[in-house]
């Protein structure tokens, strides 16, 4: 199966992360990226990205040094452990 490509436009960079706007309405965070630049396009398989609800949420993710624990935490607090 081929992996989904999607394309989107640089909107800012943080340490590690970049926040991207794709089709003029959907946010993703890319991690491990060292090298981005605002304005640049940027085309990334869709599993490689995290899928943001919103612009604020993804700003807000932005400026968490430890992101993957910040979304767990909410994940089982808002939606319980799932056991």
């Amino acid at each position: 199966m081929e992996e989904t490509k999607l394309t989107g436009t640089v909107l800012a960079v943080s340490g590690n992360k970049t926040l991207l706007l794709v089709n003029g309405r959907e946010y993703y965070i890319l991690r491990n990226r060292k090298s981005d630049s605002i304005g640049q396009t940027i085309v990334f398989n869709k599993a490689d990205g995290l899928m943001m609800p919103s612009y604020m949420f993804a700003v807000a993710a932005m400026a968490e040094d430890d992101l993957d624990s910040t979304l767990e935490n909410i994940k089982s607090s808002w939606y319980g452990s799932g056991k």
